[in-house]
C-alpha cells in the first residue's frame, strides 16, 4: 500500500542514488520507531511511506534491466 500523501510521480523523478538513500532514512525511522515508542500510526505510515519508495525503485531497476529484449538469443543454447 502506497502512502496517499506521497506523488509517485515526483518519486519518480528522482535518481535511484535518491531513492536508495530515502529507503535507507526510512528504515532507520521505521527501526526507532519499533524500539522507542511503538505508536502503531507511526509505523504504518511509516511502512507506507517505505513501500512507495520501493516500489519506486524496483521500477527504476526494471527500467536500467530490461528483460527479454534479445529474442534473438533466447534459443540459442540449447543443453542435451
Amino acid at each position: 500500500m502506497e502512502h496517499p500523501f506521497l506523488s509517485t510521480d515526483e518519486i519518480a523523478k528522482m535518481k535511484l542514488e535518491d531513492i536508495q538513500s530515502k529507503i535507507t532514512e526510512l528504515t532507520n525511522k521505521l527501526g526507532i520507531a519499533y524500539n522507542t515508542s511503538g505508536n502503531q500510526y507511526l509505523i504504518h505510515q511509516l511502512l507506507m511511506a517505505l513501500d512507495s519508495y520501493n516500489s519506486a525503485y524496483q521500477q527504476k531497476l526494471s527500467e536500467l534491466f530490461p528483460k527479454d529484449t534479445d529474442e534473438k538469443y533466447k534459443n540459442k543454447i540449447d543443453i542435451k
